[in-house]
């Protein structure tokens, strides 16, 4: 008997709790005073399991009325010129929007009784309605300030409603001229703060708005790796250099990939269609000849380096990899040479070798000006070419700096 008077007492004190929550909520309403406090109260009487459905209804609702309220004070600091708390006056707006959002999903629920009664929603489609600028510019604030994260809650809330019941039929939001700028501003956000799921959700339609695709598609690539899904992150690589051919970036990641993949073929097939589209960009041209020097196609190499050194002279990569081919040429011929002196084939031979040391000189000579401090790239293939050239003075300074002399 006494268990069974302890259950019922609770049964008649739950209720009366979250009468006492609610009547104190109206009484705090009416005075305007320990709003947020209030409505802090408020969300957690909502979530309690004792609450019923009227009850958490009227939490939602009376919490959305808090944070109005909370605005409205802010905004009547604004209007009187008065210093005002711009944080709170555009978070109250979205937390309005949060709460009317949580009020309307529990009226679609059943209650106690199994009834479903949907209420208020033509109240809290025209509140919502009225404060929609606001958020829209409460979100432009944050992102300016670069406070990222609150910027994509807001721009998120701002696009899904749109779709939400309260706003269902409603012609004019579902046209907003915003809706683009917010998808693309939302995309941003969410890299900016390391929501890489927001950014995945956001890349298609910011893309759609016509702002700056080509970053968009760079941080969708971004994001794949950041999330170390590299099945995504090579599939959208492709996209994007299918995409855009001109920006360097797709074209520059996916040859490096598929060049550590040992991919060569693949690689060089990228590379050609890339010349065949445009082929007055030097990058192309380098990137053909990095993958040919791996494939050891070194007449090949110099044949594409020059190419690229063609349409941009002073391409110091291009001008390496011309050097490095000519000089592994040297030694092929060198390795193949006629060793018979009295034979006419080994003086041409020993032509041909020089040739081809005089061919890496240039080059890479040219290296050591445009990067005069990378001793380290220029110095032994430098040694090497004085060598066999018998530049006694040259190959001197090339065995002094190779000493750190």
């Amino acid at each position: 008997m006494k268990k069974t008077a302890f259950f019922f007492f609770l049964l008649i004190t739950l209720p009366a709790f979250s009468a006492s929550v609610l009547r104190q909520a109206r009484e705090a309403l009416k005075k305007r005073s320990n709003l947020e406090q209030t409505a802090k109260n408020l969300l957690a009487e909502a979530v309690k399991p004792g609450t019923l459905h009227a009850d958490r209804v009227e939490c939602y609702q009376l919490a959305a009325e808090c944070s109005q309220r909370i605005n409205e004070a802010e905004n009547v600091k604004l209007y009187l010129k008065q210093p005002y708390d711009t944080v709170k006056f555009f978070s109250s707006i979205f937390d309005m929007y949060q709460y009317i959002q949580q009020a309307d999903s529990v009226t679609c629920l059943p209650d106690e009784k199994g009834r479903v009664k949907i209420l208020n929603r033509k109240k809290n489609h025209d509140l919502l309605l009225r404060y929609r600028p606001n958020l829209w510019a409460g979100a432009n604030w944050f992102f300016r300030h670069d406070q990222m994260a609150k910027a994509y809650s807001i721009f998120n809330t701002y696009i899904n409603i749109v779709n939400h019941p309260l706003f269902e039929g409603d012609k004019t939001v579902a046209s907003d001229e915003n809706l683009p700028m917010a998808n693309y501003l939302a995309a941003l956000a969410a890299y900016r703060s390391n929501n890489y799921d927001g950014l995945i959700k956001y890349s298609l339609p910011a893309k759609q708005a016509g702002q700056e695709n080509e970053l968009i598609q760079e941080l969708l690539v971004r994001a794949w790796e950041s999330k170390g899904d590299t099945v995504q992150w090579e599939r959208e690589l492709w996209n994007g250099m299918r995409e855009y051919p001109h920006h360097a970036y797709f074209f520059t990641r996916l040859i490096d990939h598929l060049f550590l993949e040992d991919q060569l073929d693949k690689g060089l097939a990228v590379a050609d269609s890339l010349i065949q589209l445009d082929p007055s960009v030097p990058l192309y041209w380098y990137a053909k000849s990095q993958i040919l020097i791996k494939q050891h196609k070194d007449a090949e190499v110099i044949v594409a380096c020059d190419s690229c050194l063609a349409r941009d002279s002073n391409y110091v990569d291009a001008l390496y990899n011309k050097g490095i081919a000519a000089l592994n040429l040297a030694v092929i011929h060198t390795e193949n040479a006629c060793t018979d002196v009295t034979n006419p084939q080994s003086f041409k031979d020993q032509q041909r070798i020089r040739e081809l040391y005089q061919l890496a000189k240039q080059p890479m000579e040219r290296v050591r000006e445009l990067q005069p401090e990378a001793k380290d790239r220029w110095a032994a293939p430098l040694y090497r070419v004085y060598l066999n050239l018998n530049m006694g003075k040259e190959f001197d300074e090339m065995d002094r700096i190779l000493n750190g002399n």
